[in-house]
């Protein structure tokens, strides 16, 4: 399973516990047996490259899924702060949830420095295209342009720390 994937279940269990349709440890629940079939799989497979490459890809789930979303839970006063700061004339409620859950994972992984910002906001962007796109291209370019504004903000920060 490739990081696209793994973030797409990140947007959605943030959807989901936003909504209130399933608690944080359900949601979590549901993907560690996700996980759990994808590592029995791999030990039942008769071939060997697959059952690795499967079992490769359970624990990156594991790594990746659950740091990123405990991560997101535990700072997100203060990443909607952030985002809220950047809005220009909206405010964090009135946005659709399943961009506020974009936009949550999105700055969470710069505010990690888990990629790049300008893959951060490209890979979000795709999010978005998949989950709330319309055809307006509304959706995608509002995320872009809150998304590009903080990370101009974490930029000009680096270069101050730098100095």
């Amino acid at each position: 399973m490739n990081r696209h994937a793994m973030r797409q279940l990140i947007v959605q269990t943030l959807y989901h516990i936003e909504v209130g349709v399933t608690e944080k440890e359900v949601a979590i629940a549901s993907i560690e047996a996700f996980v759990l079939n994808l590592k029995e799989h791999a030990i039942d497979s008769p071939e060997i490259k697959l059952s690795e490459k499967i079992l490769d890809d359970a624990f990156t789930i594991e790594a990746y899924y659950f740091t990123t979303l405990e991560g997101i839970i535990d700072n997100l006063e203060k990443i909607d702060k952030l985002i809220e700061e950047h809005l220009e004339g909206w405010a964090l409620s009135r946005l659709n949830k399943v961009d506020k859950a974009i936009l949550r994972l999105a700055v969470y992984e710069m505010t990690q420095e888990l990629a790049p910002a300008n893959v951060v906001i490209n890979e979000a962007i795709e999010l978005t295209k998949n989950f709330t796109d319309t055809g307006d291209k509304k959706s995608p370019n509002f995320n872009n342009r809150v998304l590009d504004n903080i990370g101009k903000t974490f930029e000009i920060g680096k270069k101050l720390a730098k100095k």
